[in-house]
């Protein structure tokens, strides 16, 4: 038997999309998409991807690579913080943005629901992503998409606030949930 919050997440999980079949325009490869052709997001980005080196036919012998951004630290922060990390946050989110459920996560079998524990800015933006539940594979998309939600601003006794709680994305129909 789940329990009222756990039934809550699920139903109100943010679907992912699939993946476009190769060669089509839209997906996580594309200027639409904000993971660079199979690069893999990183926890406390700001929606920055690493892509993976690529070469070029002009100049044999020379690859061009890609630099490598280090994801900036959350600025130290002294007042209140909404929240913890159990706190479910799918009903204050002012524009989510789906995941991609890849190809190659499909071809593994990978598909269920993902918790991504967040840290929201005073603005609603998302400052840290960490998948923490669900198939690792499907994690570097959700965390991506959890980067690129907007958030409403999170206040305490009507001054700004930080907040920290988790998503929930659905990666397949609800009927293959483990």
């Amino acid at each position: 038997m789940l329990s009222v919050s756990a039934m809550n997440a699920q139903m109100a999980a943010i679907m992912a999309r699939d993946e476009p079949a190769e060669g089509s325009a839209g997906g996580p490869g594309s200027a639409t998409g904000a993971s660079g052709g199979g690069g893999k997001a990183v926890a406390g980005s700001t929606g920055r991807t690493a892509a993976k080196a690529r070469s070029t036919k002009s100049s044999p012998g020379k690859t061009a690579t890609a630099k490598v951004i280090a994801p900036p630290k959350p600025r130290p922060w002294d007042g209140f913080v909404v929240g913890d990390k159990y706190t479910f946050l799918n009903f204050e989110v002012v524009s989510a943005e789906k995941p991609w459920h890849t190809r190659e996560a499909k071809a593994n079998g990978a598909k269920g629901l993902v918790q991504v524990e967040v840290l929201i800015d005073t603005n609603g933006n998302v400052i840290q992503a960490r998948g923490r539940t669900g198939n690792k594979l499907l994690h570097p998309e959700a965390e991506r998409a959890a980067l690129a939600s907007k958030f409403n601003r999170p206040t305490f006794g009507g001054k700004p606030a930080r907040a920290i709680g988790f998503l929930v994305y659905r990666f397949g129909p609800a009927d293959d949930d483990d």
